[in-house]
């Protein structure tokens, strides 16, 4: 599935472009290698699998068992979904408290559309919005699209000392289907502070 390999490896992209400096996010190198192919996973098998963060103790939960990448300053984890992937991203950053989530999705795009073959691949935010979670970590969330039928969306959570990105992308596919991953995969996220009758 080459287009899935291409959302895997912009995936790893746009993780890698988060690099923590004096307390804002800013684009960095990109990660060159490509993703692992992930099997894939039919509807009726795929459950929802927690994944954690060992480095910083967040854990979420994804479509499948995920693909672990290191990126530069943190994790980053794949998974399968029906329509395209799911990612989970954990990057440290100067723990000052400051992180600029708006640089961050600048980040993302740019990443996600830096390898682009054409401006038909290049993706856009719109409805972009910003808010806190019930324990007053900083959020932002956008959706993404391209012309080529690419749509996804993005998040990001101020952990202090790290960030964590969220994002479902899908092609082809109606905005419902990837907008209804994304919420599972929001309301799964849990920071340690929100934990506290797990094991780190």
């Amino acid at each position: 599935m080459t287009r899935l390999s291409r959302f895997q490896r912009f995936a790893l992209l746009t993780a890698s472009t988060m690099v923590i400096t004096g307390g804002a996010l800013l684009p960095g190198t990109a990660f060159a290698a490509p993703a692992p192919h992930a099997p894939s996973v039919p509807k009726a098998d795929a459950r929802w699998v927690e994944t954690k963060d060992a480095h910083s103790g967040v854990t979420a939960r994804l479509p499948a068992k995920s693909t672990a990448e290191n990126v530069p300053g943190g994790h980053t984890y794949l998974a399968e979904t029906d329509s395209g992937i799911a990612q989970f991203s954990v990057v440290n950053s100067s723990g000052a408290g400051q992180n600029d989530l708006n640089l961050a999705l600048k980040g993302y795009l740019s990443g996600y559309n830096e390898p682009a073959r054409s401006s038909d691949e290049k993706v856009r935010s719109t409805n972009v919005s910003t808010g806190t979670t019930a324990d007053g970590h900083r959020t932002l969330h956008a959706d993404i699209t391209a012309p080529d039928g690419t749509l996804g969306r993005v998040g990001f959570i101020d952990g202090g000392d790290y960030v964590v990105q969220i994002a479902t992308i899908g092609s082809d596919t109606q905005p419902d289907t990837v907008r209804a991953d994304y919420k599972q995969l929001l309301d799964s996220v849990q920071l340690p502070a929100d934990q506290p009758e797990r094991a780190l």
